[in-house]
């Protein structure tokens, strides 16, 4: 992957001049680009952040591990990436409850941060696409059109530029720029937004030695909803680094570390176990993050725009964002090589996408918002229709089956799941 000057042409494939933007260098975003450079199409990615081998991997405030499965494995299977992430991240096998196997995953996946995910894809497109694929990083957009695909970016330490384009893809997570753009541009788009009472503080589990399987996930507690997560470790001959996520209907504060080591010791005391007085102390100074924001968008896509990942449509947590954004950008890979060549056909293509994947968007949010939480209804719920044969989070992951196939399944159980 190479930084591309902004006064430089871009290049050009002489049989596919289209040309297309993505605003955001993040899963979806990076997916797109590599999913279109497999198809013969060269895109233009405009990040605002590092290269993903310079940044951080991770934010201990806020990382906690990610797990790739059913969707998002046919999305890597798509792009042919399986191989990259066997070699930077971890095996996924499942979720364990005090030492019980409580769901196991039989096919390929993988955990690891965020970070872990995009050196990954990176590598993809240093290995294979950077002559196709193009990316600004430390670039700042500062105005689109996404009437005219017009598109004002400042990279770094050049001049501000605009640039026309056949399509705008934006991949700019749940702040986006171009929602924002579309929203106000696009007559007839409308934004909903629905605040949920879901938070989370990280917790580092910082004594681990072998007590914890890293090849699963790891239910701590209930209520609150901790669950533990492994990454690799910084390198190759380091153990995995953990982190626990505790999730609460209310936000988390402390006066100080005893009141913290009190609070986890009669909520969740594995947790103590694992962690040392130091990572405590950390916790009891953590900010406490709201990550129940619901957005849904009236379309997916207008003018020459069109949006993927958190862009589309944040939802709460329930281990299928990343999964579903990759899925997303395949989705509009598959869409754009159906419609006819050209500049019109990369907006009808867009069209496709908006009309195929917003049914299954609207379903993964519907689902989401189903279990909130510390929601004791939500609890009592999940476990009686998962002892009826009903696990909607566990068919949630099976890439075969559409998520508007599961919410359709779990409605027909009536009032307990309207």
């Amino acid at each position: 992957m190479t930084n591309h000057s902004a006064d430089e042409p871009l290049a050009r494939d002489d049989e596919d001049p289209r040309r297309i933007a993505i605003v955001g260098g993040g899963p979806a975003g990076l997916v797109a680009a590599i999913a279109l450079a497999r198809r013969g199409i060269s895109t233009t990615v405009l990040e605002r952040d590092a290269h993903p081998e310079l940044a951080a991997r991770f934010n201990a405030d806020r990382s906690y591990t990610i797990d790739i499965t059913g969707h998002g494995l046919r999305a890597l299977r798509h792009i042919d990436a399986t191989g990259h992430f066997d070699a930077r991240l971890l095996p996924f096998r499942g979720i364990q409850y005090a030492g019980r196997m409580v769901e196991d995953w039989p096919g390929p996946g993988w955990t690891g941060s965020r970070g872990d995910i995009l050196r990954a894809l990176a590598a993809v497109i240093t290995d294979r696409h950077k002559d196709a694929v193009h990316v600004e990083f430390g670039c700042r957009v500062t105005d689109l059109d996404v009437l005219t695909g017009a598109v004002s970016f400042t990279p770094p330490g050049g001049e501000p530029v605009t640039r026309e384009y056949d399509l705008i893809v934006g991949a700019d997570g749940a702040g986006s720029l171009v929602r924002e753009a579309m929203r106000r541009q696009v007559p007839g788009f409308r934004v909903t937004k629905k605040s949920l009472p879901n938070y989370l503080t990280m917790i580092a589990l910082d004594r681990l030695s072998d007590q914890l399987d890293e090849t699963y996930l790891q239910a701590l507690a209930t209520r609150p909803f901790c669950v533990a997560g492994a990454i690799p470790g910084d390198d190759e001959s380091d153990p995995p680094r953990w982190f626990c996520g505790i999730g609460t209907r209310r936000p988390l504060s402390f006066s100080s570390a005893a009141a913290a080591k009190a609070y986890l010791q009669q909520h969740c005391p594995r947790v103590l176990d694992l962690a040392s007085d130091a990572a405590v102390t950390a916790f009891a100074d953590r900010t406490c993050y709201h990550i129940g924001q619901k957005l849904t968008c009236s379309r997916l896509d207008g003018g020459r725009a069109v949006l993927l990942g958190d862009a589309a449509g944040p939802f709460p947590p329930i281990g299928q964002g990343v999964n579903a954004a990759m899925e997303a950008a395949v989705e509009l890979d598959r869409c754009i090589g159906a419609a006819r060549p050209g500049a019109a056909g990369l907006v009808e293509g867009a069209a496709a996408y908006g009309a195929a994947w917003k049914p299954e968007l609207d379903a993964i949010s519907w689902i989401s918002e189903k279990m909130l939480f510390e929601n004791r209804l939500h609890t009592l719920r999940a476990n009686l229709t998962m002892r009826w044969g009903i696990n909607v989070i566990g068919r949630a992951k099976i890439g075969e089956l559409p998520w508007s196939q599961v919410r359709e399944e779990a409605r027909r159980w009536g009032p307990l799941w309207w």
